[in-house]
């Protein structure tokens, strides 16, 4: 196994796993913050494009528009396997399922710099949050 990294994540939430050049790939497992009645946000990269590869369970992501503030959320359910790029300045979030698994890959100086949030009231969630039937 010369040369051959091997990379894991079995804890709950988000961690990088390697980084080069200019990209990352993540490991990000199913957290409470990520059930669906936890959603509080919307948020978009300025920089870069995210993707992400379901490796297990449930999950799926809202995609809420470019304009200046989330509008309108779909809902796409994941399917394993398949790769799912929401492109840079497009309003998303992700909720998760217990037990569930996800690979993401985005430029690895991604943060909070560029990468705006925008926390929606109680009064907005039904307006940007639609129904997910589990």
């Amino acid at each position: 196994m010369d040369n051959l990294q091997i990379f894991t994540h079995d804890e709950p939430g988000y961690r990088p796993q390697v980084d080069y050049g200019s990209w990352r790939v993540a490991l990000l497992n199913a957290c409470t913050m990520y059930l669906p009645e936890h959603i509080t946000y919307f948020d978009r990269h300025l920089e870069t494009d995210e993707v992400f590869i379901l490796l297990g369970g449930s999950c799926g992501i809202l995609l809420a528009g470019q304009g200046e503030k989330p509008e309108n959320a779909s809902c796409t359910w994941l399917a394993p396997g398949k790769i799912y790029n929401v492109p840079s300045n497009t309003w998303h979030t992700l909720f998760m399922m217990p037990g569930s698994r996800l690979a993401v890959i985005e430029n690895r100086d991604t943060g909070i710099a560029n990468s705006p949030r925008y926390y929606f009231s109680e009064e907005e969630r039904p307006l940007l949050i639609p129904r997910i039937s589990l």
